[in-house]
Formats: C-alpha cells, sequence, structure tokens
C-alpha cells in the first residue's frame, strides 16, 4: 500500500513537471531515474512520453537531452534512424537538419553518432576549432545545402570540409590547449620554447596526450613550436628541467611514452597496492624501472622489496619460453637489483639455451643488450668462451657489446682473427673491425688489404636481413672520406693501387656514387690516374623498342617513384632520425637501405627510359618472325598455339603477347614459316613448327594504343 502511495505521488509529480512551459528536462529525467529504481516498466512509460512530448513541443535541445541520457532504454523501442527523424521532426532550423543528417545515426553505434552530433552543434561561424591534420582554425562559414563547413586553417584558409567529415575530426579547441594559447597569445608561447622547454612539453603533453619522445619532436616540429635543426638543444633544455619535476615521467625505452602526471608519484601504499595486482609482465618491468629510476630502493623496507621480488619473479615466469627479449631484460633487472628469486644461474641457463640471448638481442636496444652481456659474463670465463664461440652468428649490437666487454682478453683477439682468417668472414665483424680499428690495433688481425677484399666482398653480395645492414653501413664508410684518408695512410702503393683498381672493378656502387668514390681516391693519391681505365668505346646499340602502351606505363612508374615513393622514404628517413642513436637505429638504417635501393632503380630506369623507344609496329613485313608478328605453331600433339612477339617491356598473358627478349621470342627469331623451333616449357623444350605468320590483328592495335589500366 505503501509503495503504491508513493508511486501515485511520484507520477503525479511527473505529470505536473509535464504541465509546465518549457519543460524542464533534467527535473523530468531525474523523476524517471528515482521511479526506475522501483519500477522499470513505468520508468521506459514515462521515457516514451517525455520523448514524444518533446518532439511534440519541437524543443530539440530537450530532445537531444533526453535522448542521449535514455538511449540504452529508447533502444528496445526505436531503431537509431527512429531516434534521427524525431531529431529532425522537433528541429525547425535546416542547418540543425542537416547536421542531424551527417551525424552517423545508423551507419555507426549510437553513443558515437551522439558525440558527432555534438561535435557538429557546437560549431559556429567563429569558433576555434581542431583537426587532427590541419591543427587550429577558425569556424567561416557552414552551407546547409553542400553540407559543408569552411574553416581558415593557419596554413590552409578556406579549406572546405563535408559535415560528415567535421564530424569524425573537428574539435572545438580548449581554451588551455596548446594551439589555443598561441594562437591567442603568439608571443608568450614563443617566450616558452625559448625559455621554459620543459613547460612547453608539459603543456604539448597535456593536449596530446603522452606519446613517445620521437612522436613528440614530430608533433612540435611539424606544428612549429621548434625546428628541426633546433630540436636536440631544445630537448636537452627540457630533460634538466625535468630532473626536478616529478609530474613528469621519462621512460627507459625511447618507443615509450612520455607521461605526465595529475600528481605526484610518492611510490607509498598505494602504489604498492596496484603493483601487487600486475599481471603484465612487461608492465611489473616498466614499474620496476621507473621506482628505479626514481631512486626509491635505497632503505626500502624489507615487505615491499618482497612485493617487487614476487612480481618479478611472476613476469620472468610468464616469459620464460614464449619472449626472449623481455626475459633478458627481466633477468637483467632482477640481478641489477640485487634480488635472490629467481636464482641467475637459472636464468642464464634459459637464455644459454638454444642460443635465446642470442634471439633476444635481435629484438633489444643498444642499453638492453649492454645489461644483458653484463649478466650472462657475470657467470665467468666459461660465458666468454661460449659468447666468443657464437660471434658468428650475433647480430651486430650483440657482437660489439660482447667484444667491446672482452677487448682486453687475448681470447677476443684470437676469436676475431680466426673468423678473419676464413674466406668468407662474418659481416657484423668486418663491419665492427673497421669501425674500431684503433681498438684492434694490437690483435695481430689479418694485413688490411685482406681486411678491404673482406669489405668489398660484402659490398658485392647480394644480401637480406642483418647482412644486408652490415653491407649498407660499410659503403656508408666507404663514402666518408676522412675514413678513407684514414685507410690509405696505413696502406703502401702497391697496395693503394690494388685497392683503387678492386674498387674501379666492383659493381657494388651505382654510378654516381661510384664515380664519386674513385674521384675521393684519386684526390687523396693522384699517382692512382695511372690506374684508371680508359673508357672504352662501346660498340653502337641496336635499337631498343617497345609498345606505345608499355612506354608510357613504365613512365608513369619512372613519375611514381620520383613523385611518390622517393618524398615518402625521404620523410621515413626524417622521422626515424628522431629517434637518435643512428648506429643502432634499426627504423633509419631500414629507410636508408630503401633509399639506395630507390635511388639505384631510379638511375637505371632514367637509362631504360634514355635508350628504349615506343613503337606501334605498323607495316612489319610478315615473311619472318620479328618484333610485330602472331607466330601460329603447330605443337607436336597437333595442338596449335599462338604467340604475338612485340617489344622488350610487353606482355600479356590475355592476348598471348610475349616480350621479344623472352626466349621463347628468341628461339623464332628471324624463322619463316614451316621451319621447326624449340618451344621452352617446365618440363623442357617441345618441338613445334611454324604454320603461320600473321600480321597483327586489330585486337593487339587497340591494345597497343590504350593506356596501362594500372600500375603493379
Amino acid at each position: 500500500m505503501e509503495d503504491s502511495v508513493t508511486n501515485t505521488v511520484t507520477e503525479s509529480d511527473f505529470l505536473a513537471l509535464l504541465e509546465q512551459r518549457p519543460l524542464p528536462v533534467v527535473d523530468l529525467l531525474s523523476q524517471i531515474h528515482a521511479c526506475e529504481t522501483a519500477n522499470r516498466a513505468k520508468a521506459a512509460e514515462w521515457t516514451l512520453v517525455l520523448v514524444e512530448e518533446l518532439t511534440d513541443r519541437t524543443e530539440f535541445p530537450g530532445l537531444f537531452l533526453a535522448i542521449k541520457d535514455r538511449a540504452e532504454q529508447l533502444a528496445a523501442a526505436l531503431s537509431p534512424a527512429d531516434l534521427r527523424d524525431l531529431l529532425k521532426k522537433a528541429n525547425k532550423d535546416r542547418l540543425v537538419a542537416a547536421l542531424i543528417e551527417n551525424a552517423g545515426f545508423g551507419e555507426v553505434p549510437l553513443a558515437e553518432s551522439f558525440r558527432r552530433l555534438d561535435r557538429l552543434l557546437a560549431l559556429k561561424p567563429g569558433t576555434l576549432v581542431l583537426d587532427p591534420a590541419w591543427g587550429i582554425g577558425t569556424i567561416k562559414r557552414l552551407d546547409d545545402f553542400y553540407k559543408r563547413v569552411t574553416v581558415d586553417f593557419a596554413g590552409k584558409p578556406n579549406h572546405a570540409m563535408t559535415f560528415a567529415a567535421a564530424s569524425e575530426t573537428l574539435d572545438r579547441a580548449p581554451h588551455n590547449h596548446l594551439l589555443t594559447q598561441r594562437h591567442n597569445d603568439p608571443q608568450a608561447i614563443s617566450r616558452m620554447a625559448a625559455e621554459q622547454p620543459g613547460e612547453l612539453v608539459k603543456c604539448a603533453l597535456r593536449s596530446f596526450g603522452d606519446m613517445p619522445v620521437a612522436r613528440l619532436e614530430e608533433t612540435l616540429t611539424r606544428q612549429g613550436f621548434v625546428t628541426a635543426s633546433g630540436w636536440k638543444s631544445f630537448w636537452d633544455s627540457a630533460r634538466k628541467a625535468f630532473k626536478n619535476d616529478p609530474l613528469v615521467v621519462i621512460p627507459s625505452k625511447r618507443s615509450d611514452p612520455l607521461r605526465l602526471l595529475a600528481e605526484p608519484e610518492s611510490y607509498g601504499d598505494a602504489w604498492f597496492t596496484r603493483f601487487a595486482a600486475l599481471t603484465d609482465p612487461t608492465q611489473i618491468l616498466n614499474d620496476v624501472n621507473e621506482l628505479d629510476a626514481a631512486n626509491q630502493f635505497a632503505g626500502l623496507e624489507e615487505t615491499r622489496r618482497g612485493v617487487l621480488e614476487e612480481r618479478l619473479a611472476f613476469a620472468v615466469k610468464g616469459a620464460h619460453n614464449t619472449d626472449a627479449a623481455l626475459y633478458a631484460r627481466l633477468a637483467a633487472a632482477v640481478s641489477r637489483l640485487g634480488f635472490l628469486t629467481p636464482p641467475a644461474e637459472q636464468m642464464r641457463v634459459h637464455l644459454w639455451e638454444d642460443d635465446r640471448y642470442i634471439e633476444a638481442a635481435e629484438r633489444l636496444g643498444v642499453r638492453d643488450v649492454s645489461a644483458m652481456v653484463t649478466f650472462l659474463l657475470a657467470e665467468g670465463s666459461q660465458a666468454a668462451e661460449r659468447l666468443l664461440g657464437r660471434l658468428s652468428r650475433m647480430p651486430f649490437n650483440l657482437l660489439s657489446d660482447v667484444l667491446a666487454a672482452l677487448k682486453q682478453t687475448p681470447e677476443a683477439a684470437a676469436a676475431c682473427r680466426r673468423l678473419l682468417s676464413q674466406p668468407k668472414a662474418p659481416p657484423t665483424l668486418i663491419n665492427w673491425v673497421f669501425r674500431f680499428r684503433a681498438e684492434t690495433a694490437a690483435w695481430n688481425l689479418p694485413p688490411l688489404s685482406e681486411l678491404l677484399n673482406h669489405a668489398i666482398v660484402l659490398v658485392e653480395g647480394r644480401l637480406s636481413g642483418e647482412a644486408l645492414r652490415m653491407q649498407n653501413s660499410l659503403k656508408t664508410l666507404f663514402e666518408q672520406s676522412k675514413w678513407l684518408e684514414m685507410i690509405f695512410a696505413e696502406l703502401d702503393t702497391p697496395q693503394r693501387q690494388l685497392f683503387f683498381e678492386r674498387v674501379q672493378a666492383s659493381p657494388a656502387w651505382d654510378p654516381s656514387t661510384h664515380r664519386s668514390l674513385l674521384g675521393r681516391m684519386l684526390k687523396l693519391d693522384p699517382s692512382l690516374a695511372d690506374r684508371k681505365r680508359a673508357a672504352v668505346p662501346q660498340p653502337q646499340e641496336a635499337v631498343r623498342w617497345t609498345s606505345w602502351r608499355s612506354l608510357k606505363e613504365r613512365q608513369l612508374l619512372y613519375k611514381r617513384l620520383v613523385e611518390e615513393e622517393l618524398p615518402k622514404n625521404s620523410h621515413d628517413i626524417a622521422v626515424a632520425r628522431s629517434y637518435g642513436d643512428l648506429r643502432e637505429n634499426f627504423e633509419y638504417q631500414a629507410a636508408k637501405d630503401f633509399q639506395r635501393q630507390l635511388l639505384q632503380r631510379q638511375d637505371e630506369m632514367q637509362q631504360e627510359l634514355k635508350h628504349v623507344k615506343g613503337n606501334d609496329f605498323t607495316d612489319v613485313p610478315c615473311d619472318k618472325v620479328g618484333p610485330g608478328t602472331t607466330v601460329v605453331l603447330r605443337m607436336e600433339d597437333g595442338s596449335q598455339r599462338t604467340y604475338t612477339i612485340l617489344g622488350e617491356w610487353d606482355r600479356d598473358e590475355r592476348l598471348n603477347i610475349i616480350s621479344n627478349k623472352t626466349r621463347l621470342a628468341q628461339n623464332l627469331e628471324g624463322r619463316a614459316c614451316g621451319d621447326t623451333v624449340a618451344v621452352p616449357s617446365p618440363a623442357g623444350d617441345e618441338t613445334a613448327r611454324i604454320e603461320a605468320l600473321l600480321p597483327l590483328d586489330e585486337t593487339i592495335r587497340a591494345w597497343i594504343r590504350s593506356s596501362p589500366e594500372h600500375l603493379d
């Protein structure tokens, strides 16, 4: 009876609120929420009544608020399209109707549609907005007919966007956002960048979110807060400011984000309670490293040390047999921090097993590889012997750290001497020896002339992976004047002559780099000019032909290479360079390797386009087989095959068009009707007779005149 009275009173209150003008939507929603705990069906009924009333009264703001608040309950009775139509019905503004149409109702989740419509409704002329691609801008106008918004961005005035696109990317600019602050007071932000780089970085993190240092650099330089050339000094100053700033957490790995805390981390009970519940091995290690970097280990009570040791042991178990690189990092951390569990011997056994430490090194950064080597070598002389015995299999970063740690031992010199005396020395060791020649002066290695021969053989090879990185690294050394000068100083005259002739005969470099390298060598020793080969007159090359279609296709490929692939590669190099430590920066080395391939391909394509001419193959005589003829072959089994031979870049399996450079075309070249020829096949050559020679039909001629449909 009491519940019934309560419900009657509540319903009376609800109905009374419905009589007010305008409708007090917030109070009505409060009534519905209160009713829902006692009677969900009644709350659902009131929701529909409220939505209907707001629609009839065309109170769009209130209806939008009610629909967002009660979306989950309304979903049982109304589809997203129904809700969209209700919003349009409650609105009498054409512009708002266009915005509703472009909010994605029925195309994206309902919550996303609400978010998009909120964004669009916030767009008014004069409003400052942010776009991920264009930065900050000012709304200039909204067009309900063409359904687009025009924005004056700093670098792109009068930029038009569809309402649909704007709903996905445009946000109203917060007043404290870094871009907003610069828009309102550019001089103040310039002073901050020059005088308080740490504060600018913190403002950037608050505005754009936590991010790795490389992305921070890309963001600040792209937005013009810092120049690319001034980044290093800017970041060095910011790092100094962060040493005494408890709100900024600088990660140990460059790929991890730089974090801005809301309040200083106290590393008290709350931190250890949260840490004790962690189950992600990577997060456990990151938190321990963060604690260590904050100098919180000294004087840590035993209970808390126990929590750290237990979680690290848990993480080591999680990485066991699943992630060699993470296991190595965890093992080094356990040892460095003085924990006894898991035992160091047990962790070393796992890393030694199946040379797992080599697998780990392939994915570790320089600092972590060094820590792993220190951990392994703590085992004693047996560990040094095992490591030196695997030098030929090691990636460069691991080999470099092992030899740096053992360079004072005769065993290291002996191991390198043995490997370099073999006909084919490891690429990583060749690279290391040339980079650290001063440190190996007393190692009694093979003569420099032999090492140079190893190097040239390496740069001439067709390699991939780590060996390709070493090849390109050596090529870079050869192209450095100071390094070449140092090498020449160690060689006597006969050795220089032999070295010069070996480089001169090598096909390892592209033509322009090859000429430049030989020029530097001649500058260092002008007497080598006597050894320079005179250009041998080349016989006049026969004209090389291809169809106009294939020529156009090759020209388009060249254009794409020059206008798209090379600029993108240059951008990739610039981004990778921002990661720092170019000697061990895989992304940078990979981008530079790809650049060399692109430049070599550009040179090759330039030469090909210079010498290959276009042809439509009209009026070609059909008395003998050649480019521009169609050949009908009679095979031994009585079947017929038809091939059309065109130029050297021509090929179309559907039309049986083959290049005049194929083996079949060369076998047919100059033959006449009735001749017997060998036809290549996977099972071996087959014999066929030329049954007919025909001119090109209209289908083939149309193909020659056509434009390429796509570029591979």
